[in-house]
């Protein structure tokens, strides 16, 4: 069943049936007045690509993408693997021929519904990390969905995407929507011009949903640190106060981008932090250094722990946006 991707506090508006494959329904709540106020902010996203295949998942990066705003042109990408054959355009009984046509009666159904949705379709070839990369660029943003429970491999096609060198911004939704979602958009700071970038679009997206914005920074005392030295304590308050400097222009640069920043310094690993912090939020925004390095990747980039985690709608903000 397609489930609306909506908090369980959250208001009910109008009801979309989808139908699938195979009699299969799918039941979507859009909340038409929170998408008349969103497609009235200016946007910084001139472009939005969801990944679908029919599954849950996907079906919850479609919701979401919608109740974002319908002022935002939406493309619906569905990748189903293999190559393209000779003959397959002129056939009205393959593979391709059929999932086009099931994406187009998916839009369809949307529009129906949804007659200012700005809705255009693709269906082809190619592996969907691939596909949907091509998309990547300055104001796309490409949705994808994801399980809210982790299993299986640790390269979702969101981490795959996240943790491509091209940057551009990558949008996670889990299946299942949180319960009691916190009304903030947190997002996570370490100083670099990547997360100087994550906090242009979390304050954006902070102001689309008129919600506040937690800017968070997490620290920790070096490993090599011996804490039976005198000097300890005080050179650990100074550390302490150097990440507290970071934090606070970090929260001056989103004051002036006129949101409402709180800022929250904590002592921690900053997956486990931010893990912890954007649990229930409705958004989590950090930045990706986009190093392209697969090693680095998997040795603990905090965009990929948090992709395994998800404690929320997760936006990693490539270099460059």
């Amino acid at each position: 069943m397609f489930r609306p991707y909506a908090s369980a506090d959250s208001a009910l508006g109008s009801k979309v049936l989808l139908g699938g494959s195979g009699g299969r329904g799918a039941h979507v709540t859009f909340d038409p007045m929170a998408a008349g106020s969103a497609g009235e902010a200016a946007v910084m996203f001139t472009r939005i690509v969801v990944g679908w295949d029919g599954s849950r998942e996907s079906e919850a990066a479609l919701a979401w993408a919608v109740e974002r705003g319908v002022a935002t042109p939406l493309k619906l990408v569905h990748a189903i693997g293999g190559a393209p054959t000779a003959v397959e355009h002129v056939r009205a009984d393959g593979e391709m021929s059929a999932a086009r046509v099931r994406l187009i009666e998916v839009a369809d159904q949307l529009r129906a519904s949804r007659p200012d949705l700005h809705l255009t379709t693709s269906t082809v070839h190619g592996q969907p990390s691939s596909v949907l990369a091509e998309e990547l660029g300055e104001g796309t943003l490409v949705v994808v969905g994801a399980p809210a429970t982790h299993r299986g491999s640790r390269w979702t096609v969101g981490s795959r995407l996240a943790g491509r060198h091209g940057g551009g911004t990558v949008a996670v939704i889990p299946s299942t929507p949180a319960t009691g979602a916190r009304s903030v958009v947190v997002v996570g700071v370490d100083g670099s011009p990547a997360s100087m970038a994550a906090v242009e679009v979390a304050a954006e997206e902070a102001a689309r949903l008129d919600e506040d914005l937690e800017v968070v920074h997490a620290w920790t005392v070096p490993p090599g640190w011996d804490s039976e030295y005198l000097e300890y304590l005080a050179d650990v308050q100074l550390l302490e106060d150097m990440h507290r400097d970071l934090l606070d222009e970090a929260v001056e640069f989103a004051r002036g981008l006129d949101a409402r920043p709180t800022g929250r310094l904590e002592r921690g690993h900053a997956g486990e932090v931010l893990g912890r912090l954007g649990r229930h939020a409705d958004l989590l925004v950090v930045g990706s250094h986009g190093a392209g390095n697969v090693t680095r990747f998997l040795l603990g980039s905090v965009s990929h722990e948090l992709l395994v985690s998800l404690p929320s709608p997760v936006m990693i903000v490539g270099p460059g946006d």
